[in-house]
Parts: C-alpha cells; structure tokens; sequence
C-alpha cells in the first residue's frame, strides 16, 4: 500500500474519452489495442490486451469494467448482453430496478452499509451502489512506461452520502451536504508468454474532511456451460484458510443464507414453493446444497447454485482465490495482498465467494481491501495478480505467482519417482533444482510448458533419492520461478 498527497484538481467526467495516438502499442510479444465495436459488443472504444494466451478487454463506457480475461477459447467473466453498447449518466437517484450490471470485473466501496441516507437522516445501504464508481463511463488511457503499455481507468468524482428511494412515500431522500468525495483509478497490463494480469488499484479522498473507505473488487463468473443447462456443479471456487484466522465473532466464516432467506429467494424468483410438500421442504428449506466443505487441509470449496442468492464470506489465509471450469479443467485465479490482522476489514473478512441469480446467473470471487483513513489528498493503493492456467484436477491446494498447485511434489521411495501436478502462469522450460546433503546443487531439466497444457511430473534420478532439498523451478524471460518446493 502506498500512501501519497496528490495536490492535482481532476475533474468529474461524464462521458469517457480515450488517447487515440496510442490506439497500438507492445509489450514484445503482447499487444494493446483500441477497438471499434469488439466482438459485436456496440461499444465505440474497447480496450484490448493480448498476448497468445490470454485476451483482457477493459470497457471505458461501461464504468471501466473488464468485461473479457479468456485463456485461448475459455472466458472466466459473464458478461450482460443485454446492455453491450449502453452508458448511463453518474445521476445517483436510482431505484433497486436501476442497477445497470454489465457484468465482468466491478467494484463497489466499503463499508457498503453507510454510503446511503434514508429518509430520516440515517446512514444506511443503498442497492444499487454509488453510481460515479460503479456504473458511470470511465476516464480511459494506455500509457507506456519502461516499454510496458498498462490501459489506465478512472471514474469521476463520487459523493457520498447517495440518496435512497422510500417506497412509501415515493420519493428520494435528500442529502444534506456532501460529507465524502473520493476517486478510483485501476491500471493494468499483461506480460509477454505468460496467462499474469498485473493491476493495481488506487483511491485518492478528493474531498476537504478524512475519511474511512476500501473495495470490494468482484469478478463475475460464467456459472453455466451452455445458456439452455443449469449445471452449476461444474463451475466451482476455491478459499485457503486458517483455523487460526477466525472472525470476529469467533466464527470461520458466515454464510449469508438461511433456510427462510433461500425459501422466499427461490419462492419469489423461480417457482412457488409449498411449506406441505416434504420434497419442497428437503431440497430448498436449508443453507443451499452447494457449500461443500473442507475438500482438502485448509481448502474451502462450493459450487455454484443457480436457486441461491448469498455468499460466504472468510478470510483467505493465503491470499488467493481461485474459479474453475471443470467442463474443460481451466482456472482463473486472483493473487492479492496478504491479510493484516492489524487492520480494518469489512466484517473481519478479506474474501467473499457469493451466488447470484440475477439474470443468468454468476459466481462471484469477491477481494476486499483494509479500510484506510485517509486525509484529504490521501491515498491508498492494492495490488492483485489475476493468472489462469489449464490443470489435470480440479481441485486446487495452493497457487502461487508461478502456477497451480494439483497435487504437491511427492518423491515415493520405493518406486524411486519424484511426481507432482501443475497448471503454469508462464511459458517456459520446467527443471529440477537438487541439493543434497553435501550441499551440492545440480539441475535436471524436465520439460517445456506453457499456461494452456497442464503440466504432469513424473521423473526418476538417482540424484534425487541422495537429495535434501528439490525445487521445481519454471525458467521463462531467462528468469527462474519457483512452482514447488520438496524437503527430504
């Protein structure tokens, strides 16, 4: 995080404006450009990151969302159709009705229970959230520094409190007074040979009074995988925890529903329900089916549920998410900043995983930042890593900033095979790097491997039964990454 004082006046944009003399650039072998009317989506400016691997496209007009990260084929973000070509004014006096969901990679501003006022001066939450930071066009440019082309966003100014809508007296409620303003910028940029998006986020207090604010950054996620099937079992995420990590209340995590909420949710939503059917009562008077569990030592799956509108929420421990489809074994991943115990967190937690069954349906991994004071011409920034790689399991143990972690270095002395499995981040040539007791090191190379085929470790060596210690490095750019390390 990084704190600064930033004295420049930037003013509220309405309508995004985008530098065109910088329509192409490139990182090597990766490219960033703007595009008229990308994949029919009817939006003048679409800005495009690619490399052979992976393809981000960043919306200005669509409040600066990223409404594409794919790994060749395999998309991880749903997007709404129903609102390609759409931008809507930072007017606040919106209704529940009114929020415009364009899908992809969002963020709202937390604590999201006191950005609203009601009618009697209360603070309190409003759905939908602050319309200048989340559903507004976007300020948008590529800058180049060192020879990295990164696409930049920012939103206008948003105030707070917003007003709220009374639905008995029909009216909105008036703020008295701006008491916050505050801005977001978010840039990004991708690298030559690799799945890695490098983004980084930023919120400056433009306002006269401190203030006490973070993010919850989501990315939706295609929850089915033709739009006629409601197969949710196969699209699944993953959480690292930490007995030791509890919440406040002493609790690991919160599941937002309960057996009444889920019942009037699918009541409402999907069909009519009967408390005298024991088979209505068997499948939806409960939490939801899908939570399931511990899958492994300190790893929490769930999978997603299209008769579910809720989340859980812990802290992950590792500080890493993880979206699979396993129609096609692909994973998207978020790598983000570690948990400080010693700050503020929005109900204690730095992670959501949450079900939505707005529209079509989505999964939601969901990072939230410390909440920071900040001093007038304040800022905070937070850094996340987004990687995506395609793996043998699904069911992931650990990722790290070289790859997906399947199943961990394991050496069977009786066969006398050293074996693992991987999904990779970066092209590259995979080698072992062996010391043994003497404190002798040698290197073994192993294979060539890239984000788009999993990587299965099978090797045997007479160095490796004399070794103390193994690690499993991935050389790319002439640069060694670890993936995996194995003490003897």
């Amino acid at each position: 995080m990084i704190f600064s004082k930033n004295k420049t006046v930037i003013f509220s944009i309405l309508l995004a404006t985008v530098n065109l003399s910088l329509a192409q650039t490139t990182n090597k072998n990766s490219s960033v450009s703007i595009i008229k009317n990308y994949k029919n989506w009817k939006w003048d400016d679409v800005m495009v990151a690619k490399n052979k691997f992976i393809s981000v496209a960043v919306v200005p007009k669509a409040a600066g969302r990223v409404l594409e990260y794919n790994l060749g084929d395999t998309p991880s973000l749903w997007i709404n159709p129903k609102l390609f070509g759409k931008s809507f004014s930072n007017d606040e006096h919106v209704k529940i009705k009114d929020w415009r969901n364009f899908g992809g990679y969002r963020l709202v501003p937390i604590p999201v229970n006191n950005c609203a006022i009601n009618k009697n001066g209360k603070k309190v939450k409003r759905w939908p959230p602050p319309v200048s930071i989340g559903d507004a066009p976007y300020n948008a440019e590529i800058i180049q520094n060192d020879g990295i082309s990164s696409i930049k966003v920012t939103s206008g100014i948003q105030n707070l409190p917003v007003p709220k809508f009374d639905y008995k007296s029909k009216s909105f409620s008036v703020p008295e007074k701006i008491e916050e303003q505050f801005q977001y910028s978010r840039s990004l940029y991708i690298e030559e040979n690799s799945s890695l998006v490098f983004i980084n986020h930023t919120l400056t207090n433009k306002g006269n009074q401190t203030i006490e604010r973070g993010l919850k950054i989501s990315s939706q996620h295609i929850s089915r995988s033709k739009p006629e099937l409601e197969d949710g079992e196969n699209f699944i995420a993953h959480i690292p925890f930490d007995k030791n990590l509890k919440l406040p209340d002493g609790k690991q995590f919160h599941i937002s529903v309960t057996p009444e909420s889920r019942w009037r949710y699918i009541n409402r939503n999907r069909m009519k329900l009967d408390k005298n059917n024991p088979e209505h009562i068997k499948k939806y008077f409960n939490k939801g089916t899908n939570w399931t569990g511990e899958v492994s030592p300190g790893i929490y799956e769930t999978h997603y549920d299209y008769y579910l509108m809720g989340g859980i929420e812990m802290v992950s421990s590792k500080s890493w998410l993880s979206y699979v489809n396993k129609t096609n074994n692909t994973a998207f991943v978020k790598i983000f900043e570690p948990y400080n115990p010693k700050l503020t967190y929005e109900n204690g937690a730095n992670s959501v995983i949450f079900h939505s069954g707005l529209e079509d349906g989505y999964l939601e991994t969901e990072v939230k930042t410390p909440i920071y004071t900040l001093e007038a011409g304040e800022s905070f920034n937070y850094k996340e890593i987004h990687g995506a790689a395609k793996i043998k399991s699904s069911l992931i143990l650990d990722v790290n900033k070289s790859g997906i972690i399947t199943q961990r270095l394991n050496f069977n002395k009786k066969s006398n095979i050293l074996s693992g499995e991987y999904g990779v981040f970066r092209e590259g040539k995979a080698s072992l790097q062996i010391t043994d007791n003497l404190g002798n090191v040698s290197e073994v190379y192993i294979d060539t491997v890239d984000p788009l085929n999993t990587f299965t470790l099978k090797h045997t060596s007479n160095k490796i039964a004399k070794a103390k210690t193994i690690l499993l490095l991935i050389k790319s750019n002439n640069k060694n990454y670890i993936l995996d390390k194995l003490e003897l």
